[in-house]
């Protein structure tokens, strides 16, 4: 039995279009006894929004599939006894913090770390609190720091151009938790019982799903329905090489892992 990691934006849907193939690929596995998780560097949604949201498309999951950057951000925060956080992000970080106890505030002399992820209602208003924060003490950790991320069409601006906002003003650097970092993935193998050689990841972008895989020791593999392109692919030197290159989903039934 294998443990096969899927990004979600890029690989099985886009904004709110399922992808060719998803339902039959994800389906097979199972009836092969492979074992299925999401890694996301998404946290626009908790654990409980994305096993909605994937419900809502007709695929059978369970909530503990599920591991977006708002639960790993919960995860680290609660390890690190962190009390008290400005948040810069989207519903999906506020359930999560929630759940582990971490205080939300927008007092900034008492907040011990500044979150931020992708946020769509983000203003200047926000980007002063998170800055005046940051520049008083408090830690900065970002969910990712992916510039862009796919929609049904075309792209759009991700978190990571709100963490480089804030990069640039503050000149600090923040701990991202996200991929390409390896934390989310340990995690994931930790709570599934998997070693490296046990897991494949499957993910849309170079940069950060194949880097965090190599980097974790786990076989990878690109599908060209999200961000990187083919050439791009090709192109690639380590660690950035897929051990795979699919077009779609489905593909993944058929290659020799």
């Amino acid at each position: 039995m294998s443990l096969y990691v899927f990004d979600l934006d890029g690989v099985i849907y886009r904004g709110k279009n399922l992808l060719p193939g998803v339902k039959e690929t994800l389906l097979t596995l199972e009836q092969r006894g492979e074992e299925i998780c999401f890694l996301s560097n998404n946290s626009t949604l908790s654990r409980k929004g994305y096993f909605k949201k994937l419900t809502h498309m007709g695929i059978k999951v369970k909530e503990n599939q599920f591991f977006p950057s708002s639960y790993l951000a919960a995860l680290y925060l609660s390890q690190n006894k962190c009390k008290e956080v400005f948040v810069v992000g989207e519903e999906g970080i506020f359930e999560e913090l929630g759940k582990v106890g971490v205080k939300i505030s927008s007092n900034i002399n008492g907040v011990d770390y500044v979150v931020v992820g992708m946020d769509r209602g983000f203003n200047f208003q926000k980007l002063t609190i998170a800055y005046q924060a940051i520049v008083r003490g408090a830690k900065f950790l970002a969910t990712n720091a992916d510039v862009t991320f796919p929609l049904e069409k075309g792209t759009s601006p991700g978190a990571g151009a709100i963490v480089k906002a804030l990069e640039v003003s503050t000149g600090k650097t923040p701990l991202v938790l996200g991929k390409p970092q390896t934390f989310g993935l340990e995690k994931v193998m930790q709570a599934k019982g998997y070693s490296p050689e046990q897991v494949i990841l499957v993910g849309d972008r170079l940069e950060t799903d194949i880097a965090a895989g190599r980097k974790a020791g786990v076989i990878t593999v690109l599908v060209l329905s999200g961000i990187s392109t083919l050439k791009e692919a090709e192109n690639a030197a380590f660690p950035l090489k897929p051990h795979y290159i699919i077009s779609t989903l489905k593909e993944l039934l058929f290659l020799k892992l």
